[in-house]
């Protein structure tokens, strides 16, 4: 690799992605500095976007700004004038958000975008794309092991899935918890692998020498491996649809069996995750597994009254008549069921939560948001943090306009996939054009139960991916 860094087709700019991909998925999302009003913090990860922006840009003046003439630049762009008409509407006419919160989170949007363009202006040749996984799948490796270190020796983590975690509080799983390693949240986490997998399954069958395919064959199981740890349903389900997506591509069908068996085997093996499917579809268990852990209520009994003596007032004496008393016979206690709230497992509770919020109130608050301007939305910010759905949040945010112009994106790198998929000749970078192809399409997968398009460390290695692919694609149509 450090021969690789002494060529002409190494820059400055390449450097920089280098250190993106290896900073963003290790260091962990420690705050710097706090927001008022949001517990979004700015974190050390931000300064480093800032800087390689800054460097893009002086690249970019030099040579008379070349990748934003690149038709999906020229969408990205597009998207973003729809996003600012969307937020001076909802400042001016609206008027159901806080403004400077607002802009803050259009910021944030053009951020995580914004290294499409580098990662673009950055792609010389293959040799950056061998160099970039290579980084990538080293910083991946560091995840792995830090995932594993929290589960099994107790490492540190660091979250963001409430208010008062996102302080930078220094937490330990309990034996149940579900794994983050380095990311904010075990959600995150299991969409960065979903991509992850499917970029390895592409380098896998676009590499030549066995080493290198066998040390990748392992990464991927590692990183399955922590897929699994991390019980996510939905992100397992975009696993899959990626992997498969990558396999037919690349016309290997006959791995589909082993792999889909594997994958199979390794959820049933692990019982929350097995526990979250049966409970999400209402399956029996039983079949498959022997025991699942219930609590038993015990009965109540109906206790005795016991008489409250009142206490003495200072009055007059009153003439008390005696009379006979009469013999009340005690009630014997009895063992009865009172209506007590049933008990769940922990992990029924968390399956019911999660549906609840998603079905009860994020996606009914996303569509009442909409409803109030269809056409631009209801503006960054005004349906809070979390959606769960990020093409509801598209709709509420920057309405009909801002949804097809954010679409129209990945109609033209699908296009231009599907024209390079069809003109290139096997090889590494077909491979790792489709291995990213099937990490957008699970990508997608995991968007319609989580906002992943706004989470930091999972959009930011998102849009570089995007860079990557679009550059391969632009050399190889240079090149014919």
């Amino acid at each position: 690799m450090l021969k690789h860094l002494k060529s002409q087709e190494f820059n400055i700019l390449s450097l920089g992605i280098i250190a993106l991909l290896l900073f963003i998925p290790i260091y962990p999302k420690f705050p710097m500095f706090n927001v008022v009003g949001t517990y979004v913090a700015i974190r050390a990860e931000d300064f480093l976007v800032a800087f390689i922006l800054f460097l893009w840009l002086i690249n970019q003046i030099r040579h008379g700004f070349p990748t934003l003439k690149d038709r999906v630049g020229k969408l990205i762009i597009l998207y973003w004038l729809v996003g600012f008409l969307s937020l001076i509407s909802a400042i001016f006419i609206t008027k159901n958000i806080t403004p400077y919160i607002a802009i803050l989170h259009f910021i944030r949007r053009i951020e995580y975008m914004s290294l499409f363009f580098v990662a673009l202006a950055s792609i010389r040749s293959i040799e950056n794309v061998k160099s970039y996984g290579l980084v990538l799948f080293l910083a991946t490796m560091g995840v792995i092991v830090y995932g594993l270190g929290q589960k099994f020796f107790s490492w540190p983590v660091v979250s963001t899935m409430n208010e008062e975690f996102s302080k930078g509080m220094i937490l330990k799983l309990t034996e149940w918890a579900r794994i983050s390693s380095t990311f904010a949240g075990h959600y995150d986490l299991a969409a960065f692998l979903v991509l992850i997998l499917a970029l390895t399954a592409g380098f896998f069958f676009g590499l030549k020498n066995k080493v290198k395919k066998i040390l990748i064959l392992f990464l991927g199981l590692g990183s399955f491996y922590l897929l699994v740890l991390t019980a996510s349903r939905v992100s397992f389900i975009a696993y899959l649809i990626a992997i498969i997506f990558v396999f037919l591509s690349l016309k290997k069908y006959w791995w589909l069996g082993p792999v889909l068996a594997v994958s199979l085997v390794g959820m049933l093996l692990s019982e929350d995750i097995t526990q979250r499917y049966a409970l999400t579809f209402n399956i029996n268990l039983s079949a498959l597994s022997s025991k699942i852990p219930r609590r038993e209520k015990a009965p109540v009994l109906t206790p005795t009254p016991t008489p409250i003596p009142l206490p003495e007032v200072a009055k007059k004496p009153v003439k008390v008549v005696a009379t006979k008393p009469k013999a009340t016979p005690t009630p014997t206690p009895v063992a009865t069921i009172s209506a007590v709230e049933e008990w769940k497992p922990t992990t029924e509770l968390a399956v019911e939560y999660s549906s609840g919020i998603r079905f009860n109130v994020e996606w009914p608050r996303s569509l009442r948001a909409f409803a109030k301007n269809p056409l631009l939305g209801a503006g960054y910010s005004s349906v809070t943090l979390a959606t769960d759905n990020d093409y509801l949040r598209l709709l509420a945010e920057t309405g009909l306009l801002g949804f097809m112009a954010f679409f129209l994106i990945f109609l033209e790198i699908g296009r231009r996939v599907i024209l390079f998929a069809r003109q290139t000749k096997p090889g590494l970078e077909k491979a790792v054009v489709l291995g990213i192809s099937g990490g957008i399409v699970g990508f997608f997968a995991n968007a319609v139960f989580i906002d992943v398009f706004e989470s930091s460390k999972v959009a930011f290695i998102f849009w570089l991916l995007m860079g990557i692919l679009v550059g391969i694609i632009k050399i190889n149509e240079e090149n014919a």
